[in-house]
């Protein structure tokens, strides 16, 4: 399938990055497929524009998007809902935390951040916002009604994934285990490399509001029961290691 070029954007090729979790989205912002048998459960959707790359890699596994069983977001910025609204159109269930939904289900959700207003004259920052303008966040459907994540529970979806609240990096961020897979999906309550700025690859964290910033590497205390486990971040590469959660939440700093 032929995938519409991002000048901006550095395209996932879709691999396997642990047993039945794949990474899609682009070398600044990450999505991942967990599956089970032809079953899908999406984490994140990545900008409206990043459907294709789901398209593409349904393609080339086999897979059609009627697979897809359920939506689940770690939180409700704009890099992370993207074209789930399209999915819920189709029937498939979205789950968010109640602390987000108003803000992904309003249009403040498309804003950039207070962090990336703040910096918009870095080069840096303008390779982040070509990307999200030429992949459709200004105009991406906003969610119209979202399923309520219960903390602490397993969802009913392929991986069995556990949400636990955060509440860090935005009011409604989640983290989501993986028990069978030994493997943590962070969103953006931590992170190996920073989205806005990217230089070299390490460990960061930030608030959607600087003030919180303090908060948000003291939230990290609350990932140390899954210190073992693989790190699957929002942004950056996967630490696909046994122990990837608690070397990152150690060596984890305010990002810039």
């Amino acid at each position: 399938m032929l995938i519409k070029r991002n000048p901006f954007a550095s395209p996932r090729p879709g691999n396997e990055v642990l047993h039945g979790v794949y990474l899609l989205g682009t070398r600044r912002v990450n999505f991942y497929a967990v599956t089970e048998r032809k079953a899908v459960t999406l984490v994140d959707c990545g900008f409206d524009g990043h459907r294709r790359y789901l398209a593409a890699w349904l393609e080339q596994t086999g897979r059609r998007q009627s697979d897809i069983e359920a939506v689940i977001l770690t939180h409700g910025h704009a890099d992370h809902v993207g074209f789930a609204e399209r999915l819920r159109r189709k029937g498939i269930p979205v789950y968010l935390h109640d602390a987000d939904a108003a803000f992904a289900q309003s249009s403040r959700g498309r804003l950039p951040p207070q962090r990336l207003r703040r910096r918009m004259w870095r080069l840096a920052a303008l390779g982040l916002l070509g990307e999200a303008a030429a992949d459709g966040v200004f105009v991406q459907p906003l969610l119209k009604s979202v399923n309520r994540l219960v903390c602490g529970s397993p969802l009913d979806v392929p991986g069995r994934p556990v949400p636990l609240l955060v509440g860090a990096h935005s009011a409604g961020s989640v983290v989501f285990h993986l028990p069978d897979r030994a493997a943590l999906l962070t969103g953006d309550a931590l992170m190996t490399r920073d989205p806005m700025f990217c230089g070299h690859d390490r460990p960061i964290v930030f608030a959607e509001h600087t003030a919180n910033n303090a908060a948000t590497v003291s939230a990290l205390r609350n990932l140390t029961p899954y210190a073992d486990d693989a790190l699957l971040p929002g942004h950056g590469e996967p630490w696909a290691f046994a122990g990837g959660v608690g070397r990152a939440a150690q060596q984890a700093k305010i990002a810039a």
